[in-house]
């Protein structure tokens, strides 16, 4: 027995604004390292975290971006067969 309801669509508006939360929090840790180059003496060891959360950060925000791409395209490609 089939179901009557809509199989549930991926939420790529959300992902897409993840994807930008992302963005803003790397801009958070980019004006902590600023505000760590100005205290003497320097705390490398959280300068390292941040450059090391940055990376992460970024990391997790290319994968996202990619896959709203990927996701998109794919439904452009369905969409123009089943026309």
């Amino acid at each position: 027995m089939k179901s009557s309801e809509q199989p549930a669509g991926l939420p790529l508006d959300y992902i897409s604004e993840l994807s930008f939360e992302i963005h803003l929090m790397r801009s958070e840790c980019s004006d902590a390292a600023q505000r760590l180059l100005r205290h003497k003496p320097l705390d490398e060891l959280a300068l390292e975290e941040c450059a090391v959360m940055d990376d992460a950060l970024a990391h997790a925000k290319r994968a996202l971006d990619s896959a709203v791409v990927r996701i998109r395209h794919a439904r452009k490609r369905r969409g123009k067969r089943a026309s």
